[in-house]
């Protein structure tokens, strides 16, 4: 497989070896074409998440986007959502997102925002295209005049107060926001709210965490979780780095993953059907409505929401989508609704997680080389095969009506990912230590 310029939801790489200045002229320069052709050239905002980089990057970016001549717009440290929310509640016609998401800090990326939403796997390939075309042709002798201002998260945090309609339950929360983005937006809003907030990594002068909220172990939540016993805090909330996920810390301590905080919503929202990613734990489908599932990746998730017509859309990790509002991933959003649904709930939070039946999900990455690909996914089939085989992303492979076994590649990364789901634990482990063994061998050869 050869490795496109765009992962499964943006751009990501080294901040240095990819994000040079001439790379972040190019591309905001590219973009700038991409909404010409579409009509679509106006006033343009940027945001960044708290990262090292990210101020070099967003210069050269604003200086690539001179080029429009369009008003440019510097929104500093603010959530992903806020920016597409940005693009819905003003003048702003497109927006740039400065971001590694869970990559770690020493790498960044960059997020594309059109059409008021997060931009299609059509537009990405449209985008690398131009980019192909119009690469390395020089630089900006333009002067770079950008209005600073915090827009994006100001209007952000009164929409998601505004979503709060009924009296709220006087909880004692303990907030993690890796030092990242929804830093600026939630410690403040949750104590506007009349709760007793427990703050832990809420400083952007601090180190940022890279967050990847996938699994309890790779999510560096122990600090959350010990205060959130000790605190005797009714529940905890973990947000990623750019606040486009959250996820959840019962009162016990307890990790809550993304499939079963995002299915309680799916539950309680109105309509017929949700979407998810072939990567979901199989609890999504006891609920009580159609099921989809898609690519991994927020522009795969958002397609199938829009064919399927489906309000409510999530992937694993704890980033839901709620179409209603806006076609992108919105952590804060998850954690309003949870507000809501927890209100009602009458019992603790480890008992209403309790309620939806218990799968056990194991995952786990190993490093390769992009074109080892199609050799592993050949060995697995060959391994693993069955009757029932699901290749829309990867290869998923049931090994029995309720335990599964899925072998994909990142977009974003050469990271190899496999994943293991079972009503039985031990099965589950299992699975996954036979998987891995696979993809390590074929990975450990030049």
């Amino acid at each position: 497989m050869d490795k496109k310029l765009f992962g499964t939801s943006g751009i990501r790489g080294n901040a240095e070896e990819l994000f040079t200045s001439q790379f972040c002229y190019d591309i905001a320069l590219t973009f700038i074409e991409f909404l010409r052709g579409h009509g679509e050239l106006g006033p343009i905002a940027v945001g960044m998440d708290p990262r090292k980089s990210g101020p070099r990057i967003k210069e050269d970016l604003l200086s690539g986007l001179s080029g429009g001549s369009v008003p440019l717009f510097d929104e500093g440290i603010t959530p992903i959502p806020s920016i597409n929310w940005l693009l819905l509640a003003t003048e702003i016609k497109a927006a740039i997102m400065i971001t590694g998401s869970h990559i770690a800090p020493e790498l960044n990326g960059v997020k594309f925002y059109a059409h008021n939403e997060e931009i299609s796997a059509s537009d990405m390939e449209e985008i690398e295209s131009l980019y192909e075309e119009n690469k390395n042709k020089g630089g900006s002798s333009l002067e770079v005049v950008v209005k600073k201002e915090t827009r994006a998260k100001d209007l952000y945090k009164k929409m998601l107060v505004e979503q709060i309609n009924l009296k709220l339950p006087k909880w004692k929360i303990a907030v993690d926001c890796a030092n990242g983005a929804q830093t600026v937006v939630f410690p403040d809003l949750l104590g506007e709210l009349g709760f007793e907030v427990v703050k832990i990594n809420c400083s952007t002068e601090k180190d940022f965490i890279a967050r990847d909220t996938d699994t309890d172990d790779k999510a560096e939540i122990e600090e959350l979780k010990k205060a959130v016993v000790s605190e005797k805090c009714d529940f905890g909330i973990a947000f990623d780095g750019d606040g486009d996920r959250s996820v959840f810390i019962d009162e016990t301590g307890e990790f809550v993953t993304g499939e079963y905080s995002c299915t309680l919503i799916a539950n309680h929202l109105p309509g017929s059907s949700v979407v998810t990613t072939v990567a979901a734990s199989q609890v999504v489908d006891s609920i009580k409505k159609s099921v989809y599932k898609t690519k991994v990746g927020s522009p795969y998730v958002i397609g199938e929401m829009k064919k399927r017509r489906a309000n409510f859309g999530f992937e694993q990790n704890g980033g839901a989508i709620f179409g209603e509002k806006m076609y992108t991933r919105d952590g804060g959003s998850v954690v309003m609704t949870m507000l809501g649904i927890f209100s009602k709930f009458g019992g603790t939070f480890s008992e209403m997680v309790g309620e939806l039946p218990k799968y056990y999900m194991h995952r786990t990455k190993v490093d390769y080389k992009w074109e080892q690909q199609e050799e592993i996914l050949k060995k697995a089939k060959e391994k693993f095969g069955s009757s029932k085989i699901d290749e829309t992303d990867g290869l998923k492979i049931w090994i029995d009506s309720d335990t599964w076994l899925l072998f994909r590649s990142s977009q974003n990364a050469p990271e190899f990912r496999v994943f293991a789901e079972s009503k039985d634990n031990d099965k589950a482990k299992k699975l996954l230590e036979e998987g891995i063994r696979l993809v390590t061998k074929i990975a450990a050869n030049d």
